[in-house]
């Protein structure tokens, strides 16, 4: 028998002894004290080589809590003593195995580092014992480099093989192409992820080919002097078939595209704080910062307010873009910078706000504040808070909804009107009566899903049959976001009825604006209708997506020539909008 075993022995030994004398010392001590020291006494007979460090630790301070009369009771502490300076020498131990690991650990270079040699540190870790893995104060770093391993083989292979497809699809689109294949082509890009879309090589000649057919004064030249080429005037645009002779072609320089840059990758942490100055809190980002790697967006935190930006835009963006935001009397103010110019993102950045913040309650709803007045926002409610969707900076605040309609029916249509009523979402009419049986109107449509968007634009507008400011300045932002165009570049014909297919066609637009998923349409185009096989692509197409996102239900016919009344196109926006739960 060796030592340390004669050694326990001999302690294990002991408490016999030690427990005839306690029994004569107990005699003078109080009652409360023999029982406090029965349990310690217990705690310490118990430890063995089996015992762990939590166990042993318990014990001391089991005994340390004690007075000095129940102390004297037990008069053992030589055991407690011994597996304490045995867990000393195995914690030493320990450390020396576990500071070999950490060095490993803190070489990791996940730029460089292989999957192997990420493997590799990850066995030794797992083999350390507990002890020593308790030890172990950087297991983070190793955890990211996983991460960054997982993410290189799934996500960056995945999104290298889709911007390869998209560029091989864009070999295919010229100047001769048909403007729905360019914007299928937009479509297509962007449903891309956002580190998909930093490996396409052929972005700027999407970009260059856009600018040919989106020119208001372009297509208007075709217009003018090549009516016979004209095939079709809707809602969307004009569709043009193109000659190959045409001299008012942009020539294509498609051919020669360039790479774009990738910007180099930074771990950031969940959010980005913000730095509160002078009652704001405020914030810039370079073009070198880019958000973690696993998610399309930055989330910046401004005390209780979180906003969240597109990072792809950022990584495009030329200069630094600043965030400035606060609120005082009861309302947000927000501001974005480029420069020494107002930011206007492409896609909307969301800014989360609680309910409280703006002293209002959930059935309330949130408006812009203009020099004219008021405008409704874009926002849902999420919990106790709202979300403000928004492409530029502005001041919002919370206001009662009102109804002012006083003919709502009582069925699915009167749901719809009034739910999108209560979020200042109306038709373009001045009365209190809604009247849904009145067919819906261009400018009707136009109205609603600008203000459903919150989309404006204070461009200079070329559509002469539009003499309302306010209007022209939201048939505008709908233009520029790709959802709804006049018949020409000057005549927005607005008070042409809206068919059933033109709606669809403007609600897929909306959709692409709003960056959702056309994959399993574009995969496989399928579609329950029966009388809709004689209708464009692009309306065929449309109405694919409106059965996918269920908008309809793909039961009996479809009825693509039937103009839709007021009531007919307010539930079909309002499911719309429900079906990517935008309200």
């Amino acid at each position: 028998m060796n030592k340390s075993k004669l050694m326990l022995a001999a302690l294990a030994a002991i408490p016999v002894s030690i427990g005839m004398i306690g029994e004569v010392e107990a005699e003078g001590a109080a009652a409360a004290d023999i029982v406090a020291a029965d349990k310690v006494r217990e705690m310490i007979q118990t430890l063995n080589e089996e015992s762990t460090p939590t166990e042993i630790s318990a014990a001391r301070k089991a005994y340390d809590a004690l007075n000095s009369e129940a102390k004297k009771l037990i008069q053992v502490v030589t055991n407690l003593e011994y597996f304490e300076s045995r867990l000393a020498v195995q914690k030493a131990q320990a450390e020396k195995e576990a500071k070999v690991v950490m060095d490993r650990i803190n070489r990791i270079d996940k730029l460089k580092y292989t999957e192997a040699q990420i493997k590799s540190i990850r066995m030794a870790y797992n083999a350390l014992s507990d002890l020593a893995k308790s030890s172990v104060t950087n297991l983070h770093i190793l955890i990211d480099g996983e991460n960054y391993i997982i993410y290189q083989n799934t996500v960056v292979k995945q999104a290298k093989l889709d911007a390869n497809a998209f560029d091989i699809y864009m070999n295919d689109i010229s100047r001769s192409s048909t403007t729905q294949e360019i914007a299928r082509a937009r479509s297509l890009y962007n449903n891309l992820s956002a580190e998909a879309k930093r490996h396409v090589t052929s972005w700027e000649k999407l970009v260059r080919l856009e600018t040919m057919w989106r020119d208001p004064y372009y297509i208007e030249l075709v217009y003018t002097y090549y009516p016979d080429y004209i095939h079709e005037i809707k809602p969307g645009g004009v569709v043009i078939e193109k000659p190959a002779y045409d001299p008012l072609y942009i020539p294509d320089d498609s051919a020669s595209t360039v790479v774009t840059s990738i910007p180099k990758t930074a771990t950031w942490s969940h959010y980005e704080t913000m730095t509160y100055q002078n009652g704001r809190y405020t914030t810039q980002i370079t073009t070198s910062q880019v958000k973690n790697i696993t998610d399309r967006n930055m989330r910046l935190k401004a005390g209780d307010i979180e906003i969240i930006i597109p990072t792809s835009e950022i990584q495009s963006s030329t200069a630094t873009v600043g965030v400035s935001v606060n609120v005082a009397n009861n309302q947000l103010h927000i501001q974005f910078t480029e420069g020494n110019r107002a930011k206007t993102f492409e896609n909307t950045v969301e800014v989360h706000v609680p309910v409280s913040k703006l002293q209002a309650n959930t059935s309330q709803v949130i408006q812009r504040l203009l020099s004219t007045g008021t405008s409704p926002a874009s926002y849902k409610v999420d919990g106790s808070k709202f979300i403000i969707r928004t492409a530029t900076g502005g001041t919002f605040k919370a206001a009662n909804s009102s109804v002012i309609y006083t003919d709502i029916p009582n069925n699915d249509q009167g749901r719809a009107i009034r739910e999108l009523a209560k979020r200042g979402i109306l038709f373009n009419t001045k009365s209190r009566l809604v009247q849904t049986y009145k067919q819906v109107s261009k400018l009707d449509a136009a109205v609603m899903i600008a203000s459903a968007l919150d989309l404006s634009s204070n461009a200079k507008s070329k559509y002469l049959d539009i003499a309302n400011a306010q209007q022209l300045k939201l048939v505008q932002g709908l233009l520029e976001a790709g959802i709804m165009s006049g018949a020409t570049s000057s005549r927005f014909t607005p008070n042409a009825s809206v068919t059933k297919q033109e709606a669809a066609i403007i609600i897929a637009n909306m959709y692409r604006y709003l960056n959702q998923d056309f994959a399993k349409v574009y995969n496989e185009l399928n579609i329950s209708y029966t009388d809709i096989a004689n209708l464009t692509f692009e309306a065929r197409q449309s109405i694919a997506i409106l059965e996918l996102f269920g908008v309809v239900d793909g039961q009996g016919p479809f009825s693509p020539e039937k103009t839709l009344s007021r009531g007919e196109f307010a539930e079909l926006i309002y499911n719309a909008l429900i079906a990517i739960d935008y309200l």
